[in-house]
């Protein structure tokens, strides 16, 4: 499942992350966060917390 508010992904009922109980499992693509604040990535999806993701949610 992944949140379509953060994007996080998940196998809860709850957002790990965000604490969202908005999940979806209609989503694409998968990007591993380590270090937030050195990653160029999580910058452009706006990610704070190390984490995986989903890239596209719908």
């Amino acid at each position: 499942m992944a949140c379509r508010e953060c994007h996080a992904l998940t196998t809860g009922r709850k957002c790990p992350i965000c604490g969202s109980t908005d999940l979806t499992e209609n989503w694409s693509g998968i990007v591993v966060i380590l270090d937030p604040d050195d990653s160029e990535v999580a910058k452009k999806m706006g990610v704070s917390k190390p984490g995986r993701y989903a890239i596209e949610v719908w």
